[in-house]
């Protein structure tokens, strides 16, 4: 396996010199499409543009049969999540990204946008029926998205009332009890206004069975998305796009097993829902005659709740037996606006965006006396601009900044208060060359921040029976500060289409400043001892420094009409320094201090790769497989167990009709099994609550059979 990654490698990277020659040779007529990405503040052709960028298509979504974002982020290099939910809502871009959430407040270091409103740390609502593209912007977006994109970010876009898609009806139906309907269709409401709206449903029964309870649904799917856009001409200088979501995801929850498979045993299985409404408004006005301005506000409500059965066990299962759940019901509310202003040119940008997010938990735990509750507020404000400077004919330099200041107001009903007030400021410096009509070489500077923020529940259990020896370091934890990143790239692309060849390759050295790291505290020597009530405490910590450099290179190659080859490489190398954590050791149960100065960061991968066609083997059939793999990588910060590594093969076959396209679909072909979380403690007492690795396993081999009728 090693020397074909190597082969792989050499491949993607050396792409524009070998593959101009192949195609020239093969195919001199052939096509492929050209992509404008809407995810940066001046709009750019993907294949000039200055950013590590990937973007999937409708086409390239669909053909892994993929009906949420999770299950193409494997295709993506240096693109790696975190699960430990019923959908994967946590994204880690070049080795950095948060891997959960529970009591406190986050700040995401990935960012997400859907149709422009901000879903940042929600992840859920990430369906994919009738998504024009999907834009995933890898290293700072300090310029164009802010605090919320410190590592990367997701940009999602619906289909446009103006594109000339299709309307169609979906049914799908696969193993697992999978079943999806869907209805896409876009019409001109009059001569001045056009609209399409998205209705899609989606159940699965998931893929664990609780033996327990005699139910193969406990970890299930029911996930139901409306999205509409109207595009309104209403006048001749003015163009106004409505936006509405709403989002029904009521999923379960029971993932983590005992007996170390996908079988539970839990007898209250727990529950991951959803309940979206947005609705957003952007406005264009071209009237004046050296500047068009642009006005999006948008505001969205999201009732969630998440839970589990903490001891993933029946009541009688073991005389040292606890039994417990534990839920979070979270209220969250987020309110945007953003107005810029720009010349005809489109050589330069500058706006203000303001957004206030409030966020209420209440948490309902079997331990707690009464239920516990918090509130976040947070007020951004940013300034932002960026501007295009033509050196000479075949030399552009580009310039961004943003001056963000992010206001935190935290209160809980342990009666602690904590207010936060930071002034940070990311950008860019950008060079590109014109090396050739189809080759573009660029070096980028930039700067992405993330705020600090309180870990309440580390200040309200100061003193805690069972944690006392803890004390001194639960104060020392109550807050932390704000994380700085600062990247340099290298890249390349090559984009020729009579050639049909699309190739990129991106070096790249990230620096990380005050770095924030999720910790935990628990009392795992008094369970075993005392068979007390398992304590656990997270906190968020800053780690001195840490760096991530690598590669990325990606590979889109008609070579000739009808087959197409598709290759992507990405290396990563990331450590920690000057890190410390407290572990307990198993022979003296006494606390200790552990450095892990120099390890690898969590969830970082040191390498993922992608092999595939496409092939046209008859006038309506087209054959699609892929080859994704990646290296085993730590799952935490707080131990050293890792995730195994992993080679997924995912195909389709498609016959495309006059009226209706059919698709049989199948993820993870040769059914491996593969961790998608992964703790390290002790949880059963049939072997004395020995501590070990539990891992939720990722999705199983998956077929489906999808029909689309066009209309």
């Amino acid at each position: 396996m090693k020397l074909s990654i190597v082969a792989l490698a050499t491949l993607s990277v050396l792409a524009t010199p070998f593959s101009v020659v192949a195609a020239k040779e093969k195919n001199s007529n052939s096509d492929i499409e050209t992509i404008e990405v809407k995810g940066e503040l001046i709009k750019t052709p993907a294949n000039k543009i200055a950013n590590s960028l990937q973007v999937l298509t409708t086409e390239a979504l669909e053909k892994s049969g993929a009906s949420h974002l999770e299950s193409v982020l494997q295709q993506l290099g240096n693109v790696n999540f975190a699960s430990g939910a019923s959908r994967a809502r946590f994204i880690q871009v070049r080795g950095i990204g948060e891997r959960s959430q529970f009591v406190d407040p986050i700040n995401p270091s990935v960012g997400m946008s859907i149709d422009g409103i901000d879903y940042s740390g929600i992840g859920t609502a990430a369906g994919l029926f009738d998504v024009e593209q999907v834009e995933v912007f890898k290293g700072p977006q300090g310029t164009n998205a802010g605090a919320n994109a410190m590592a990367g970010f997701v940009n999602i876009l619906s289909t446009q009332p103006s594109s000339n898609a299709n309307n169609k009806l979906r049914v799908e139906v696969g193993n697992y009890g999978l079943f999806n309907v869907g209805l896409a269709a876009g019409t001109n409401i009059s001569k001045k206004a056009a609209a399409r709206v998205a209705i899609s449903k989606l159940s699965a029964d998931g893929y664990i069975e609780n033996t327990h309870l005699n139910r193969d649904d406990t970890n299930n799917i029911d996930e139901l998305s409306m999205r509409a856009l109207v595009d309104i001409a209403a006048t001749k200088d003015l163009d106004l796009q409505l936006v509405l979501h709403h989002f029904d995801i009521d999923n379960g929850y029971d993932a983590f097993s005992l007996d170390q498979n996908r079988t539970t045993l839990s007898d209250e299985p727990g529950r991951d829902t959803q309940k979206t409404t947005a609705f957003g408004l952007n406005a264009k006005f071209t009237g004046y005659e050296s500047v068009n301005i642009g006005v999006a506000t948008s505001v969205s409500n999201s009732d969630m709740e998440y839970g589990y059965d903490e001891d993933w066990a029946y009541v009688g299962i073991h005389p040292d037996e606890y039994s417990s759940t534990d839920y979070y019901l979270r209220d969250r509310s987020a309110d945007q606006f953003d107005i810029r202003v720009s010349d005809k040119q489109n050589q330069w940008v500058g706006g203000l965006y303001i957004q206030q997010r409030d966020v209420d938990l209440t948490r309902q735990y079997t331990w707690l006396s009464e239920d516990f509750a918090s509130q976040y507020e947070q007020d951004n404000i940013a300034l932002y601009g960026e501007h295009r400077y033509t050196l000479a004919k075949d030399i552009t330099l580009s310039a961004g900044v943003r001056i963000e200041n992010n206001k935190g107001e935290y209160t809980d009903s342990n009666a602690v208060s904590n207010d936060t007030s930071e002034t940070m400021i990311g950008g860019h410096l950008t060079a590109t060359k014109q090396a050739s009509k189809s080759t573009v070489h660029y070096v980028r500077l930039s700067r992405g921040f993330k705020s600090g923020g309180v870990n309440g529940e580390a200040l309200a259990r100061v003193g805690e029976p069972g944690l006392e020896r803890f004390n001194q370091d639960l104060l020392n934890s109550g807050s932390f500060e704000p994380e700085i990143l600062n990247n340099i790239e290298l890249g390349t692309r090559y984009y020729n289409r009579k050639q049909g060849l699309k190739a990129s390759s991106v070096l790249f050295y990230s620096s990380r400043h005050d770095m924030q790291v999720k910790q935990w505290f628990t009392n795992d020597k008094e369970v075993v001892n005392s068979n007390e009530q398992p304590i656990f405490v997270g906190y968020i910590s800053n780690a001195p420094s840490g760096s991530n450099y690598g590669l990325e290179s990606n590979l889109q190659w008609q070579a000739t009409g009808d087959f197409e080859v598709l290759a992507g490489f990405s290396w990563l190398s990331s450590q920690v320094d000057n890190m410390y954590r407290l572990e307990t050791d198993p022979i003296t149960w006494e606390d200790v201090r552990v450095s892990i100065d120099g390890r690898e960061q969590a969830h970082a991968p040191s390498y993922q790769y992608q092999l595939g066609f496409n092939w046209q083997i008859a006038d309506r059939i087209k054959w699609h497989a892929t080859l994704n793999g990646r290296d085993g990588y730590f799952y935490s910060f707080s131990h050293d167990q890792e995730a195994d590594k992993v080679n997924l093969v995912n195909t389709s076959i498609t016959y495309q009709g006059d009226f209706f396209d059919v698709t049989l679909w199948a993820r993870n072909l040769t059914d491996q099994d593969y961790g998608v979380r992964g703790f390290y403690f002790g949880n059963d007492p049939r072997d004395g609550y020995t501590a070990k690795t539990w891992e939720q396993l990722g999705e199983p081999r998956v077929i489906g059979l999808r029909v689309d009728v066009l209309f």
